[in-house]
């Protein structure tokens, strides 16, 4: 996973909670990074999963409750250091469906080896839009927090359904978003 996720996640414990508690999570995680990430480097994926499980440890989170928060908080971040032309799609459903031919495609110029999840879009409505997530990761509900932050961003309101429920490892999931009249 690259190192701009760890740094994130690192900046996300210690605003929403403290710098005590960040060093609580790095040390009680015994990462072997001791928490030191470069936003350009590459770090193993059981580094992030340590960190997140040992927050909801301190915080009695729940993985999904964690996994949301950072995603949601995320966002903007991420949305910020985006090309300037990435920036033109100003609905939740363009710009789902520009995140793989459009924004993904612009992280793998600058990261040819990084490893992203993709979406297969099953149907769409006027209200409805259904894509199936697809990651090695297992992170369908950093995905949704995205998409929350997305819905934050964009000022519409949504109903997000994510299939997978148990984080099964390997398993695909179904993500449904509504847009919800106002």
């Amino acid at each position: 996973m690259k190192g701009i996720i760890f740094v994130k996640f690192c900046e996300f414990v210690e605003t929403t909670w403290s710098d005590v508690m960040l060093d609580d999570v790095i040390v009680k995680s015994e990462v072997p990074s001791q928490g030191a990430y470069v936003s350009t480097m590459t770090y193993d994926d059981s580094e992030m999963f340590a960190l997140v499980g040992q927050l909801c440890e301190l915080t009695d989170m729940s993985l999904d409750d964690a996994l949301i928060g950072f995603g949601k908080w995320v966002f903007s971040h991420l949305y910020a250091s985006m090309p300037g032309h990435a920036h033109c799609f100003t609905d939740v459903f363009s710009s789902l469906k520009a995140v793989q031919s459009v924004i993904h495609v612009e992280v793998k110029k600058l990261n040819p080896d990084v490893i992203l999840p993709e979406f297969d879009f099953i149907s769409e409505t006027k209200n409805q839009l259904r894509f199936e997530y697809k990651s090695p990761r297992n992170l369908s509900r950093l995905c949704e927090g995205l998409i929350w932050g997305l819905s934050d961003h964009t000022g519409q309101k949504i109903s997000i359904h994510n299939s997978n429920s148990e984080h099964r490892p390997g398993e695909n999931c179904i993500i449904e978003v509504n847009r919800l009249n106002e």
